[in-house]
């Protein structure tokens, strides 16, 4: 077996076998320790919700920086098979960034190649399929700015 492929093996079952502890454990910092040792670059001070889904796949391209707030059933990509799996064009596999200080409301989904901005705020239930700038507040399907 290359090289390569028996690295990819391993950090898969690592990110697999650390799945569920990471989803239940009783606490926002046991659930952000097992989800670094999926592979997940995450800060100090982030809180996760339960049942969180960070990529299976590739944890390693999610970057959750200091004091950001991912909330509980949220998903946060870093990859879409569909288009693959559709025969309609390659799969899209991008690092996912959520920068200082912002929030993903619960039930959100971060599609993969995104970056939620410093201290941005993602609404409960929304669907992020462009960047959020710094400081904005995005809600809705797919997510837009909200404007007051």
């Amino acid at each position: 077996m290359p090289q390569r492929a028996g690295r990819r093996v391993r950090e898969r079952l690592r990110s697999t076998g650390f799945l569920l502890p990471a989803w239940f454990s009783p606490s926002s910092s046991l659930r952000v320790a097992f989800h670094r040792a999926r592979g997940v670059r995450i800060g100090r001070e982030v809180e996760i919700g339960y049942c969180v889904i960070i990529d299976n796949l590739y944890p390693d391209l999610v970057t959750i920086e200091e004091g950001a707030t991912v909330s509980a059933k949220s998903t946060i990509l870093a990859h879409d098979e569909s288009q693959a799996y559709t025969g309609r064009g390659p799969a899209k596999v991008a690092p996912t960034i959520i920068k200082r200080g912002a929030f993903v409301g619960v039930h959100a989904v971060v599609m993969p190649g995104i970056t939620i901005g410093e201290r941005a705020v993602v609404g409960a239930g929304a669907i992020v399929t462009r960047d959020v700038p710094a400081m904005t507040t995005v809600v809705g399907v797919p997510a837009k700015e909200l404007v007051r």
